[in-house]
């Protein structure tokens, strides 16, 4: 464990040792990550080609609170259990997984900067993707140190996978180079033959009433 990742599990795990300063790491730590984007987060995010389902801007605040509120207690639980008293495997593990916690939690305050602010389609799409990864990796952990504080993180993943989803829905539309370009250009096929399949399929259909006729 390099210096800059024991720093990162030393401060989570003593945080997290407090249930009040468990739940608002993760709460401060977004609202110091999205003070430069808090006002135009709304005109840019409505302004965007968005699929139908989207969630309206107003949803991502009490959403990503209602999630953080839920992590921060899960890692209060695992941090209790890195304490001497507990079997040294499971000690390991609360340790493990406290340590992915705090990267996940600095990918999450990464995105919607990257997404609403710098406007860097692609670099959110990975970031994303790094966020779920490790969600579901924490998640795991969690599992094996405390079961309600596997289950508390269910919900983030679900949001994380959305969260994803719509990142790569903007990243085809409005991402630059030649992977986007490429992306754009594989929705479209798949539309095509989408829409040829249907149509054939309705087709068939209509020639099979017919000849029953």
């Amino acid at each position: 464990m390099d210096a800059l990742s024991q720093a990162g599990y030393t401060l989570t795990t003593h945080l997290a040792r407090y249930p009040a300063l468990a739940v608002g790491l993760p709460l401060v730590g977004r609202f110091v990550s999205s003070m430069p984007i808090h006002t135009p987060v709304q005109e840019h995010y409505n302004s965007l080609d968005r699929p139908a389902w989207a969630p309206p801007a107003y949803l991502f605040a009490p959403a990503w609170a209602s999630l953080y509120l839920s992590i921060g207690y899960a890692s209060h639980l695992v941090a209790l259990k890195t304490g001497p008293s507990t079997a040294p495997g499971i000690r390991d593990l609360a340790r493990t997984g406290l340590l992915v916690y705090g990267g996940n939690l600095m990918l999450s305050f990464a995105w919607s900067p990257l997404i609403f602010w710098k406007r860097k389609y692609g670099s959110a799409l990975v970031t994303a993707g790094g966020m779920t990864t490790t969600a579901i990796a924490m998640s795991y952990l969690y599992f094996q140190v405390d079961n309600l504080a596997g289950y508390l993180t269910l919900p983030y993943i679900g949001w994380l996978c959305y969260a994803t989803a719509l990142s790569s829905d903007i990243w085809i539309k409005y991402g630059q180079g030649s992977a986007a370009d490429s992306a754009r250009k594989m929705r479209k096929d798949a539309r095509r033959v989408a829409k040829d399949a249907k149509d054939t399929a309705k087709d068939t259909v209509e020639h099979i009433k017919d000849k029953d006729l």
